[in-house]
């Protein structure tokens, strides 16, 4: 930025104090943009993108990547607006680049009426272990079951099944 001093402001002494408040605005204003570049969960250093992450809401699991973790940051805002719809679990599927999903609310009609059966893209989202039950922690609906369905081609595998159960219960504080 030029200062542009008045003409009864002429001088050496005013000319270097103006040089020096120019330099000084200039160093102010590069500070700052480097400060918004930084808080960027797509490019900033991993202790501020684990900051970030904590302020948002997001628990890195074990085993996630980095950019996965990234992605997760970057639209925790967005996740958390579209959470609670069949819609808004696409747009968080698809923001997160993690295949394709398809589900079928209250498969069985009649009974289990809070059931939601979710069929994934197995060869994506095998890769992360504890993302299924942060997902569903974190933008499921409230009060239904999440049934995970594999595609057909990976249910002729061999596979060991567990029962699992969680109770999970939030709040959340609003503005």
């Amino acid at each position: 930025m030029k200062i542009n001093l008045q003409f009864w402001q002429s001088g050496p002494f005013a000319a270097a104090l103006a040089a020096v408040l120019e330099a000084a605005y200039d160093r102010i204003v590069s500070s700052l943009a480097n400060v918004g570049l930084a808080a960027d969960p797509e490019r900033c250093s991993m202790e501020l993108l684990e900051l970030l992450a904590w302020q948002r809401g997001i628990d890195r699991f074990a085993g996630e990547d980095d950019a996965l973790f990234r992605r997760r940051v970057k639209y925790a805002w967005l996740n958390s607006r579209d959470a609670g719809s069949a819609s808004g679990f696409a747009r968080i599927w698809e923001r997160l680049c993690l295949g394709n999903v398809a589900q079928a609310e209250r498969p069985d009609n009649a009974a289990n009426r809070d059931v939601i059966l979710i069929q994934v893209d197995y060869a994506v989202f095998s890769r992360y272990t504890g993302l299924w039950d942060e997902l569903i922690r974190l933008y499921g609906r409230t009060c239904r079951r999440y049934v995970l369905q594999l595609p057909e081609e990976a249910a002729e595998m061999q596979m060991a099944c567990g029962a699992s159960g969680a109770e999970y219960s939030y709040l959340k504080a609003v503005y």
